[in-house]
């Protein structure tokens, strides 16, 4: 009986666009099997049949591919195999481990699973996987060891669904009140620095007091959480803008314009160490690791 494509090239294109994703979204490196560190260029996936990689995996080890089979068996809420063929057991298995797995796969349904693959190893995994616990029992411990496995970020069922994609956490009262203050951030920095460029100084003065008062705001609000190092930050941004504050009233324009560089660097060392970009565009508080 021939089978349609249709699952396939549905799941080939989700498959493109979940690819486009996974290397643009800087948490990407949180673990799960992710790409070399910051400033390596990543490797293009590389697109494998389940059945060439249970034949022969070597090629393909340490690599991060793009793998397309139907789903074997469910072994466990965050592990499953996928074969080539949906209609019988071929006995050429690979394993897919996927730590955030946030439904099951589809018994026999098609997927495309993204990610690094290995040789199982359970030492092996659990450096690359540092959060995640292996669930398998030991009879499935046994059984694929030293075969290949694919560490994965993304699962993508044939309805276009990445199963696997973490879901987005919802606002708190905190996140709510530091997005009000965050967003007058980058406006206010880029007026300022317009306004300096066309010696308006009036504008400016206007642009550099709201920064102050926001970065007063900032500091008060970590000042509450006992974060003394965003305090710090927050407080070296008010400082740059107090600066442009002080060297307009001097009536000092390129004085002034020092300060922007700085007053940006602090905006950036703040995000990188205590805000985590989603994959919305909003931002949630983190704890500095």
């Amino acid at each position: 009986m021939q089978r349609s494509t249709k699952p396939t090239v549905i799941v080939a294109a989700t498959a493109l666009a979940a690819f486009v994703i996974s290397f643009t979204v800087t948490t990407a490196g949180q673990g799960q099997g992710a790409p070399p560190a910051a400033g390596t260029p990543p490797k293009p996936l590389v697109p494998v049949a389940a059945s060439s990689v249970a034949a022969n995996p070597d090629p393909y080890i340490g690599e991060y591919v793009t793998m397309t089979g139907a789903v074997e068996a469910i072994l466990t809420k965050t592990s499953f195999s996928v074969d080539q063929d949906k209609t019988k057991s071929t006995g050429k298995e690979v394993l897919v481990l996927a730590p955030s797995l946030q439904k099951p796969a589809d018994q026999n349904g098609y997927v495309t699973v993204i990610g690094q693959l290995i040789k199982f190893d359970e030492k092996e995994v659990a450096a690359k996987l540092k959060d995640y616990q292996i669930d398998l029992s030991p009879a499935d411990i046994e059984k694929f060891k030293g075969k290949p496995v694919v560490l994965a970020t993304a699962v993508i069922n044939t309805a276009g669904i990445d199963i696997a994609k973490k879901p987005i956490p919802p606002m708190g009262a905190d996140e709510l009140t530091l997005q009000k203050i965050m967003t007058k951030l980058p406006v206010a920095q880029a007026a300022v620095r317009k306004s300096l460029d066309s010696k308006d100084a009036a504008d400016a003065k206007v642009q550099a007091t709201l920064l102050k008062d926001s970065f007063t705001q900032i500091e008060a609000f970590f000042k509450s959480k006992n974060n003394a190092e965003a305090m710090k930050i927050a407080g070296e941004g008010k400082s740059h803008a107090d600066n442009i504050l002080v060297n307009l009233g001097m009536n000092n324009i390129e004085a002034a314009k020092t300060s922007i560089t700085p007053l940006g660097g602090a905006c950036g060392s703040c995000h990188g160490k205590y805000r985590e970009r989603m994959e919305d565009g909003t931002f949630r508080i983190k704890t500095a690791g």
